[in-house]
């Protein structure tokens, strides 16, 4: 989707304009980028936050109508989200501290996988029913 709209400047500017509107919120355009694993966690943070407002760009654009998401698509974004949600910000925590933090990375490592076990154990229970 940022590929299409980046392409042309008109298109650019209308997806600027859209939520500038009716709310005042940040909606530049993000891009994947293969050596920051959060890239795409951001693209699909930001998909969610701006998804009434790319709506809006769809109906202009018609034929740009198959990239919207599906209901069970955004079902999966937001899925992804939860669990991604809280290893980003634990790193995100670690690489912003100043100072000595090896005393902390146990302790952020083992949350980390509690919270993948847990995880695991929900999507188990799925399977089940």
């Amino acid at each position: 989707m940022s590929i299409a709209i980046g392409a042309s400047p008109k298109r650019r500017k209308h997806f600027i304009e859209i939520p500038n509107n009716r709310v005042n919120i940040p909606n530049t355009l993000l891009y994947d980028v293969k050596t920051q694993w959060n890239s795409t966690l951001n693209l699909f943070e930001r998909s969610v936050r701006l998804q009434g407002f790319t709506k809006d760009l769809f109906q202009m654009y018609t034929e740009f109508t198959p990239l919207w998401s599906t209901l069970e698509e955004r079902r999966q974004i937001e899925y992804i989200l939860g669990v991604l949600q809280p290893i980003q910000f634990l790193t995100l925590w670690m690489s912003k501290t100043c100072g000595v933090t090896i005393h902390r990375v146990f302790q952020v490592y083992q949350d980390i996988f509690d919270h993948l076990e847990m995880q695991i154990s929900k999507l188990e229970r799925k399977r089940m029913q």
